[in-house]
């Protein structure tokens, strides 16, 4: 796990399930944490498990979608810290709906928080992480989403495969400055994720609820594996298994995986569950 020697990080989307599993173990290490959500009662309730853990945090109400709250975050934080040592890139939201369907307002919500607010994190801190003489870390929360183009997801698939796309670029860009990059792809997992989610029919939101009930895994599971990621300097953390096979299969067999993935599709749609 990353040491705590006095480190810093900052947790966006943390009064989520997963942001909340990030912050609770970063808390555990003795972190100094800023939470920052727009849902104020849950980042409290986060910044409650926090102190129960050991940590310290303040709860910072902020739209990560909106570039001027992320300079006032990175003012108020640069007033109480000296460096900053991780940036985890969490917020997000779902949507499912078919192209022509999915309504753009939506696409646009989807895109900001899911896509915008990485980039508005990453570029806002990008001179701070790279101030740092012990080197500091990122962690870009993306999606299997991300390279698995399931039907019905564009709007999600889009925005999961620009951070992903990213995180890979800064990789490269930041090596130099001494900043490690880590994106996290997940399968579905347990979280609150589907009730706030944007979703055009019954169907899509039972196949996801079902979807997360039977992974497997959990948010917490997540948290740790991508911290380990990030402390072992990997590019890529997936998981479950079947997400590493996927991603192998869709590098190596791209048009061979469309096929698959259309043809299942078509069965789902048939038997009514997509």
């Amino acid at each position: 796990m990353l040491k705590s020697d006095g480190k810093t990080a900052v947790v966006t989307g943390s009064a989520g399930t997963l942001g909340r599993a990030f912050a609770v173990r970063l808390a555990r290490e003795g972190r100094r944490l800023a939470l920052v959500d727009v849902n104020e009662a849950g980042n409290v309730e986060t910044l409650r498990l926090v102190e129960a853990a050991g940590g310290s945090a303040t709860a910072e109400t902020c739209d990560v979608r909106d570039a001027d709250a992320w300079r006032a975050l990175e003012a108020r934080l640069r007033a109480r810290w000296s460096h900053l040592d991780l940036l985890v890139n969490n917020a997000g939201v779902a949507g499912a709906g078919a192209m022509g369907e999915f309504p753009l307002d939506d696409w646009q919500w989807v895109l900001d928080t899911n896509l915008r607010s990485v980039v508005l994190g990453c570029h806002t801190f990008a001179a701070w992480l790279r101030e740092n003489p012990a080197s500091s870390r990122v962690i870009n929360v993306a999606s299997l989403a991300a390279f698995a183009a399931l039907p019905s997801m564009g709007a999600y698939n889009v925005a999961k495969a620009g951070v992903l796309a990213l995180s890979e670029t800064l990789r490269t860009e930041w090596k130099a400055a001494g900043v490690g990059v880590t994106v996290v792809c997940p399968g579905f997992f347990p979280s609150g994720l589907v009730t706030a989610a944007r979703m055009m029919t019954d169907e899509q939101r039972n196949f996801t609820q079902r979807a997360m009930d039977e992974a497997g895994f959990t948010a917490d599971d997540v948290a740790a594996a991508a911290l380990e990621g990030a402390e072992r300097g990997r590019m890529y953390v997936m998981l479950p298994r079947k997400a590493r096979v996927l991603w192998r299969i869709k590098r190596w067999f791209p048009n061979f995986y469309l096929r698959l993935i259309a043809a299942r599709y078509r069965k789902a749609c048939e038997e009514g569950i997509a």
